[in-house]
């Protein structure tokens, strides 16, 4: 069982480290931030505040890969990755309904954040799902696969 489920959480682990190892691009590449989400006006504020959140993408960056070394033992990592995907997100949705974005730019990146939160909940959880699908099962229909 640790097998199948170290390597759900190592594939969550790595996939979040590059995608935002890649995220730090248009935060810290003023040009790459107006085509992205269609920024014109990169003011101080702007660039001061996208350094802040560059700094914490790394440490997130970081944190992955960390974890990534003994993914059993640091399993909660996936728990609060969920936190941030989902804080992003809501970030997002704000920037759409305020005006800011159109929902188009962020479409994408939608899409990569809820393949993210499957990755990282079906890793999260894979134990849990695992004793539920062996549980249904009468005695007669337990594989090799999936007995305890």
């Amino acid at each position: 069982m640790n097998d199948r489920e170290s390597r759900l959480l190592r594939r969550a682990f790595l996939v979040g480290a590059l995608t935002d190892a890649v995220a730090l691009v248009p935060m810290l590449v003023p040009g790459a931030a107006s085509l992205l989400w269609g920024f014109d006006d990169l003011n101080a504020g702007y660039r001061f505040a996208m350094g802040y959140g560059a700094s914490l993408m790394l440490g997130w960056t970081v944190l992955l890969a960390w974890a990534y070394q003994a993914p059993i033992e640091r399993r909660f990592v996936a728990v609060l990755t969920v936190v941030v995907i989902i804080g992003l997100v809501a970030t997002e949705v704000v920037a759409v309904v305020s005006g800011d974005v159109a929902a188009w730019r962020l479409a994408p990146t939608w899409c990569l954040q809820a393949v993210l939160l499957g990755l990282f909940a079906d890793a999260f959880h894979y134990p849990a799902l695992r004793g539920m699908a062996v549980s249904s099962q009468t005695p007669g229909q337990q594989t090799s696969q999936n007995k305890p």
